[in-house]
């Protein structure tokens, strides 16, 4: 289990993606097997320095970026910059729906030609991992 993926995904969908990262770091879940970075920690500072040295932080030492999107995705301050720092490190960002959810796709991954996955386990396994 070398991969260390980075979560990226807005506020509103905090409990979805808490669950998701518990299944993938828990060993008796065979569905998903990867590791996990992000900013699930909530903050309480507005200071965008602080916030996006911490998000620099938890970049390092992954080999890619998640981003999850929901309804609110689109609207998000933070993804657009997690988005940048991660392609400026020269690592990969991949995007998938949260299941059952067709918020519209966030700016900063259409210009990049990043595709938005359909929500699958074994889809976010596959891009986790790949």
């Amino acid at each position: 289990m070398s991969n260390v993926v980075f979560f990226s995904f807005k506020e509103a969908d905090r409990e979805i993606v808490l669950t998701i990262k518990g299944r993938a770091v828990n060993p008796r879940y065979s569905n998903l097997n990867f590791r996990v970075r992000d900013l699930l920690r909530r903050w309480r500072t507005e200071d965008s320095a602080v916030i996006k040295q911490a998000i620099s932080k938890s970049l390092s030492g992954t080999f890619r970026t998640i981003v999850f999107v929901g309804n609110e995705t689109h609207r998000s301050y933070w993804v657009p910059h997690e988005v940048r720092m991660t392609l400026e490190k020269g690592k990969p960002v991949y995007a998938i729906r949260i299941n059952g959810v067709y918020g519209a796709i966030p700016k900063c991954l259409s210009d990049n030609g990043i595709r938005v996955h359909a929500w699958s386990e074994e889809n976010l396994q596959s891009l986790a991992t790949m």
